[in-house]
């Protein structure tokens, strides 16, 4: 190897050398020219020279390559920097159609750098998962039923290798449960109802389905009898596809509700309310800004989609501002502060808020709304006590902020029926952007509270405020928490201490959290064990909506 390479010309920063493997049981070696780690030239040198392995090893008809984590040695480069480098250029090459190069390895010998791979991992599995598209559809005919059923299979089923490299068993082992969490977490199955589907003729149904499952990357199953759908996929994804499915049926099928819900309230009827309410056609709310809710109606419709570019943020009107400034006083516990392993160093008396904006997200907000039909859709069509009260629920009191009985709230509209409530949400000023143009997003996080990986937020804000910064480095100036929407559905209420992490709620049925046996969960959850604070956690990003953020300072 040394031999060939004295024959190569002199090499500068970025270049790739490619020589004879020498005794390495490969068939080529990459040597690559690396400087000491500048962050004004960020990670573009490094980016070119995975480029050009990748390229080079693809035009060499390689069918895989090893790679180390480079320049986290000597040369000083951030171990968190060069994995998630490494991983977005490995995707981008992999996502370019290469024929020949089918498997890229990392190789990590450091546990630091381990981790830094594997958390640089985690902030990817929010991207769509692409599966191929339906190979064939079939329809089941019944002369004694009419039943018409449609089923998406697929002949062939992608799967994916991981080769992990490790210094021994144990942190292979460990490696490899963190990625089959991964996978968990971010995979599910949703199942709904649309009796509307039995007014559109099947061809169009199958075309619209088919468009859905290579747009999402999801697969569909449709009873049209029943009007029973189920889809399968990344959470993200068959969250979007539930969207879409729901809009195309209210669309074609004539499912949008032309009677006022409340007139089926008042007349004492909650089931057609709530049937109502589900059927009813996707808009903003009444009290965001008009120009914003007229561009949304024009476009809300299955083949149109808005981006975060339509994101507003707008300063309340001064009745609101107040009503949700009495909403911080009146929940606040200054008996409480810094009391807690997440309240450590804290020892303010009050909080002064000097900013409240409402957060006008159509694309996020759409999402939330469709989720929330879905809920109308189970408490009125199988049982109309379904969501019952917290109270009801064994949690003894209801939610505080419900509770307090601010009136000048009552315009911002919470539904009861599916247990709506405004909740607080603390988070660091850093974080705050993210979270107005994509939501609460748990699985960016670390492992997660008590109850696993989930969207946390409280009756109070004295326990929002724990986490507006770093407990182990606490910091003056502003800071931010969200009053966010909040749909706890039928909850399930813990009195004991899990003894693993949850990837979803317990059964609705059996309280089993990781049950098999039973069709449906809870959809959340409600910790009754802290005699400090009551949590409240969700595991859908689609059932928070952050609609108010607000700006504070510890007193």
């Amino acid at each position: 190897m040394q031999g060939d390479l004295s024959t190569k010309s002199p090499a500068t920063f970025g270049d790739v050398i490619p020589s004879v493997p020498g005794r390495l049981k490969c068939k080529e070696v990459y040597h690559v020219v690396m400087p000491q780690y500048n962050h004004r030239y960020g990670t573009k040198i490094l980016e070119e020279v995975l480029t050009k392995c990748f390229d080079d090893a693809t035009a060499a008809n390689h069918s895989a390559i090893a790679v180390p984590s480079l320049g986290c040695g000597n040369l000083r480069w951030p171990m968190a920097t060069v994995a998630q480098c490494m991983i977005d250029t490995a995707t981008k090459h992999a996502q370019s159609g290469s024929n020949h190069l089918k498997f890229i390895n990392f190789v990590v010998f450091d546990q630091a750098v381990h981790t830094a791979f594997i958390n640089a991992m985690s902030q990817r599995t929010g991207a769509k998962s692409k599966q191929p598209s339906p190979a064939s559809v079939s329809h089941d005919h019944s002369s004694t039923a009419g039943a018409s059923y449609i089923k998406a299979s697929n002949a062939q089923t992608e799967e994916v290798t991981f080769t992990i490299y490790t210094s021994d068993n144990q942190a292979a082992k460990k490696c490899q449960d963190r990625i089959q969490r991964m996978v968990k977490e971010n995979t599910t199955q949703k199942t709904f109802y649309e009796p509307q589907l039995e007014n559109i003729d099947q061809p169009t149904i199958f075309t619209k389905v088919t468009q859905i499952e290579k747009s999402f990357g999801v697969s569909i199953d449709i009873d049209i009898k029943t009007g029973k759908v189920s889809i399968q996929g990344n959470t993200n994804a068959v969250n979007d596809a539930t969207f879409e499915i729901m809009q195309f049926t209210r669309k074609e099928g004539g499912g949008h509700s032309e009677v006022d819900p409340k007139s089926y309230l008042r007349a004492g009827n909650k089931q057609k309310y709530l049937l109502a309410l589900a059927n009813e056609k996707i808009k903003l709310p009444d009290y965001w800004t008009e120009s914003l809710r007229k561009q949304f109606s024009e476009k809300n419709h299955p083949d149109a989609l808005l981006g975060t570019e339509s994101l507003n943020t707008v300063a309340v009107e001064a009745k609101i501002h107040q009503a949700f400034v009495d909403m911080v006083e009146k929940t606040w516990r200054s008996d409480l502060v810094g009391q807690g392993r997440d309240a450590a160093g804290l020892s303010h008396t009050c909080l002064k808020v000097t900013g409240i904006q409402r957060v006008e997200n159509p694309s996020l907000f759409k999402k939330y709304a469709a989720k929330r039909q879905e809920l109308f859709q189970r408490a009125g069509k199988n049982d109309i006590d379904v969501f019952a009260t917290l109270n009801e629920n064994g949690a003894v009191n209801e939610v505080i902020t419900k509770a307090l009985g601010i009136v000048e709230l009552d315009s911002l509209e919470l539904y009861s029926a599916v247990n709506e409530y405004f909740l607080f949400h603390g988070t660091k000023p850093d974080v705050a952007d993210a979270i107005m143009k994509t939501g609460v997003d748990y699985r960016l996080g670390g492992e997660g509270g008590m109850f696993g990986k989930g969207i946390y937020c409280a009756e109070s804000a004295t326990k929002a405020d724990q986490y507006a910064d770093d407990k182990n480095g606490r910091t003056t100036g502003e800071k931010k928490m969200f009053i966010c929407r909040v749909l706890l559905g039928k909850p399930y209420v813990c009195t004991t201490v899990p003894n693993e992490k949850w990837n979803r709620p317990p059964c609705s049925l059996c309280k089993k959290p990781f049950c098999h046996d039973h069709p449906q969960q809870c959809d959340s959850v409600v910790s009754k064990i802290c005699n400090l604070f009551r949590e409240f956690v969700v595991y859908d990003l689609t059932q928070c909506y952050p609609e108010f953020l607000i700006t504070y300072q510890r007193v």
